[in-house]
């Protein structure tokens, strides 16, 4: 399990491994030629990736339902979070050990701020030793809670090249969700309602962080709506322990729209469902990038290129010029907010 408890550093102890059984950074098999710079590789996409991912999620706490968890802008893994097959090129790739380092510090976050940066071992949270292992992790949470229950900000102390360092973090609240960059070639997001996972083909395909903004945020706005929950007793049945996957990104450029808006009457519910909860996500979705400070004005490029590209990969039925339509007039609707200096927020919510 990855130590670090996502973009969002939870106070609770360390998330466990994700409920989709999808090959990670952590998994991935290794190619034969260097599985060195495979891992390093991955590693740039999984820093980027939570970069945009950690503006969302501390961005838009006001809507996700009052929960929150602290976030200091920092993840962690040790070597054990490596598949046996995989350490030995993690500790060639990273000089990783059994120690707790420091592996992605998203943009603009507290730790970013105070210099924390990837390789730096974690040694003392609240002035106590941090062990090895699993024991760390343990340790971790507990100084963590007791700096913020005590002080509201907690003192971690890293090394580098040998050398200690101390910073003292407050914490920034974030949405409580985790993300994760998960290995494969085909443009692919989806969430299971706790995890947003990502492919690296994905991050391929959207080299604009902008783009990037707009997938990330229509897949949090799934589980913000909690819509793998609302649709994991549908007849398909759920398919993680949180609840049915859904907005996968295949899905939702092939699947939605079209012929398929024309028969909806007469489809199973779990497809109904599908359906409204891609056209919320893509409303609320947007909003949540906009808040983040991206740039929303030509969101339906990114899904017009997924749909030219790999509108065939997974339903018969043509994406509807009517989704996009719907996209730009939320975009339009969120300008004008602007303009009028009002609040922004989503209209016209259905109730969770």
């Amino acid at each position: 399990m990855l130590a670090g408890f996502a973009a969002a550093l939870a106070v609770s102890g360390c998330a466990g491994k994700p409920a989709v059984p999808l090959d990670t950074l952590t998994s991935a098999p290794s190619v034969a030629t260097s599985p060195e710079a495979q891992l390093r590789d991955l590693l740039a996409d999984e820093q980027r990736l939570n970069d945009v991912f950690g503006r969302l999620v501390t961005s838009n706490v006001e809507l996700c339902d009052g929960q929150f968890v602290p976030s200091f802008g920092f993840r962690l893994w040790s070597l054990e979070d490596f598949q046996e097959s995989n350490r030995a090129a993690a500790q060639n790739a990273f000089g990783l050990t059994d120690r707790l380092q420091v592996y992605a510090v998203p943009a603009g976050q507290p730790a970013a701020v105070a210099g924390v940066k990837p390789g730096d071992v974690l040694t003392k949270v609240e002035n106590r030793a941090i062990a090895e292992g699993e024991e760390g992790r343990v340790q971790y949470s507990e100084g963590v809670t007791s700096g913020l229950l005590k002080r509201g900000r907690v003192a971690f102390t890293f090394e580098r090249a040998g050398k200690p360092f101390k910073v003292r973090l407050h914490a920034l609240k974030a949405c409580p969700y985790a993300v994760a960059l998960a290995v494969g070639d085909e443009p692919n997001a989806a969430t299971d309602g706790k995890t947003i996972f990502v492919s690296s083909g994905m991050m391929q395909f959207a080299k604009n962080d902008q783009d990037l903004a707009i997938v990330l945020g229509h897949e949090l706005a799934h589980a913000i709506r909690k819509h793998p929950l609302r649709n994991a007793g549908s007849d398909e049945g759920p398919r993680s322990t949180a609840g049915r996957v859904v907005g996968a990104v295949t899905d939702v450029a092939a699947g939605i729209g079209g012929a398929a808006y024309s028969m909806v009457g007469g489809m199973p519910e779990s497809r109904r469902n599908s359906i409204a909860f891609e056209k919320e996500a893509d409303y609320v979705g947007l909003y949540l990038a906009a808040r983040a400070g991206y740039d929303i004005s030509y969101a339906a490029r990114i899904w017009q290129r997924l749909d030219d590209e790999y509108s065939g990969s997974s339903s018969d039925h043509p994406t509807s010029s009517d989704r996009y339509d719907a996209m730009n007039r939320t975009a339009a609707e969120i300008a004008d907010k602007r303009e009028a200096s009002e609040p922004l927020l989503p209209s016209d919510l259905p109730a969770s």
